[in-house]
C-alpha cells in the first residue's frame, strides 16, 4: 500500500475498497463542481462502480502504469493526484488532479501535485510530466504555472465532456525545471 505524509495536514494514499464509501460521497458532493472538467465523473454514478474504479486503478498501479492516490486532508478524504499512462521508455507520465467541493483554498492541490511530482521525478526517476487541462479551466492551468509547468499549445477537441468537444492547454515540467 503506497502511502505518505506531505505535511501535518496533507497525506497521500492508495485507495482501499473499504474507502469507497467515503470517496463515493466527495463524489457526490463535488459532482456539480467537477463534471465540467473531468469527463469519468458522469460514468461514475454508484458506489459499485466507485469500488470497480479503484480496483481498477489499483491494478494500473501493480502494472506500473498508474500511479492513482487519494488526497487525505485533516483525515478527510478531499480529493485525488495521479500520474497516468507512464511511460517507462521515454520516463514521462501524465498528470490529473482534482479537490472536492469544501477543499479549495486550503493549498491543497497545490501540495498535493507537489508531492507527486516529488515522488514521479526522485522515486520513479521521471524526466517529463505532462499535463492537459481544459483551456477554460483557468484554476488548474493556474495551479500548473505555479508549480513551474509551461504551456507547450493547444490540443485541439481533445475530450468530449458533456456534448462538448473541448479544447486543452498541454502543459509540460521537466525534472530540471522542478524546485
Amino acid at each position: 500500500m503506497l502511502m505518505w505524509n506531505i505535511d501535518d495536514e496533507i497525506m497521500l494514499k492508495q485507495a482501499e475498497l473499504k474507502e469507497s464509501d467515503s470517496i463515493f460521497l466527495l463524489l457526490e458532493h463535488s459532482r456539480h463542481h467537477l463534471s465540467p472538467w473531468i469527463g469519468w465523473v458522469d460514468y461514475t454514478q454508484t458506489r459499485s462502480e466507485m469500488k470497480q474504479f479503484i480496483k481498477t486503478v489499483n491494478n494500473k498501479m501493480k502494472e506500473q502504469t498508474d500511479v492513482v492516490l487519494f488526497i487525505w486532508y485533516r483525515g478527510h478524504v478531499a480529493g485525488s493526484v495521479a500520474l497516468y499512462d507512464v511511460k517507462w521508455h521515454n520516463q514521462s507520465g501524465m498528470l490529473g488532479y482534482w479537490v472536492g467541493s469544501g477543499f479549495e483554498g486550503h493549498g491543497i492541490a497545490q501540495r498535493a501535485v507537489r508531492g507527486m511530482l516529488t515522488y514521479a521525478y526522485y522515486t520513479l526517476m521521471l524526466n517529463r510530466v505532462e499535463l492537459r487541462a481544459a483551456v477554460e479551466n483557468e484554476k488548474s492551468i493556474k495551479l500548473a504555472r505555479r508549480l513551474g509547468f509551461q504551456a507547450e499549445g493547444i490540443v485541439r477537441q481533445a475530450e468530449w465532456i458533456r456534448g462538448s468537444c473541448r479544447d486543452q492547454v498541454q502543459m509540460s515540467l521537466m525534472k530540471s525545471e522542478f524546485h
